[in-house]
C-alpha cells in the first residue's frame, strides 16, 4: 500500500473515531463527568470506558496507565478498539459497575483532595465495585472492509456524470424565426379609396340607366 493510500486510510479511521465519540457524548449520561458530575466532559479513560472533565482526567493520569488510560476526545488520535471499548461501557454502565456499593446518601466531593481520594477508592482500591464484575478483554475491531467499501462508493460518485452535464454537452436547436408580416406604408394605406356599397354609385354594366332616344318624336 502506498504512503498516500495509507495516510488516506488513517485519516478515514480518525474521522470515524471522532464521529463515534461525538455521538457518544450526546448520550445523557455521557454529557456529565462520571466522577464529579461536571457538565461537558471532553476527556475519556478508554480502558475504563468513561468520559471525564479535565480536572478528573488529571487525577486519573496520576493513577498510572496500569489503572486508567486517559485521552482527549479532540486532541489525541484514537484506534477503533479504544472507541469500541468506550461504546461497550459508557458512563451509565461504568457507574453501575464501579459505584454498585456506593452509599445511598453519598455526596460527590468537590474539593481537589477529596475528589482524588474518592477516585482512588473507586478505581484503584475498587471499594464500591460490583462483586460479580469481570473486566472483558479488549474488543477486536477491523474497519478495513468498511473503509474500502466507502472509498469505492466515493470513487463511483466521482466517475458518475453530474445531473445536467449531458444536457449541456448537446447543442440546443433553436428554430428559425418566422418572417414578419409586411405592413403597408402610411402613404399607400391613405391613398387607397374605400369601395362604396351604395347602389347609386355602382357601375351600370347593362346600360339600363342610359336614356333611350324616341324613334317617333312628337311633332
Amino acid at each position: 500500500m502506498s504512503s498516500k493510500a495509507e495516510k488516506d486510510k488513517q485519516k478515514q479511521i480518525q474521522d470515524r473515531c471522532l464521529s463515534l465519540l461525538n455521538q457518544m457524548l450526546k448520550d445523557d449520561d455521557n454529557k456529565y463527568c462520571v466522577d464529579c458530575d461536571s457538565k461537558g466532559p471532553r476527556w475519556a479513560s478508554w480502558n475504563l470506558g468513561i468520559f471525564l472533565c479535565i480536572r478528573c482526567a488529571g487525577i486519573h493520569r496520576n493513577l498510572g496507565v496500569h489503572i486508567s488510560k486517559v485521552k482527549s476526545v479532540n486532541l489525541d488520535s484514537w484506534t477503533p478498539e479504544q472507541v469500541v471499548n468506550l461504546q461497550q461501557m459508557g458512563n451509565s454502565r461504568a457507574r453501575a459497575v464501579y459505584e454498585a456499593n456506593l452509599p445511598d446518601n453519598f455526596r460527590r466531593p468537590q474539593t481537589d483532595s477529596a475528589l482524588e481520594a474518592f477516585i482512588r477508592s473507586k478505581y484503584e482500591h475498587k471499594k464500591y465495585i460490583a462483586k460479580e464484575w469481570v473486566q472483558p478483554p479488549l474488543p477486536k475491531v477491523n474497519w478495513d472492509k468498511d473503509i474500502e467499501e466507502e472509498a469505492e462508493k466515493q470513487k463511483k460518485k466521482k466517475r458518475e456524470p453530474k445531473p445536467g452535464s449531458i444536457m449541456r454537452s448537446v447543442p440546443s436547436i433553436v428554430p428559425n424565426p418566422l418572417p414578419k408580416p409586411i405592413s403597408l406604408s402610411p402613404k399607400l394605406s391613405s391613398n387607397k379609396k374605400p369601395v362604396s356599397t351604395d347602389s347609386n354609385h355602382s357601375t351600370d354594366l347593362l346600360g339600363l340607366d342610359t336614356p333611350t332616344k324616341d324613334s317617333n318624336p312628337t311633332l
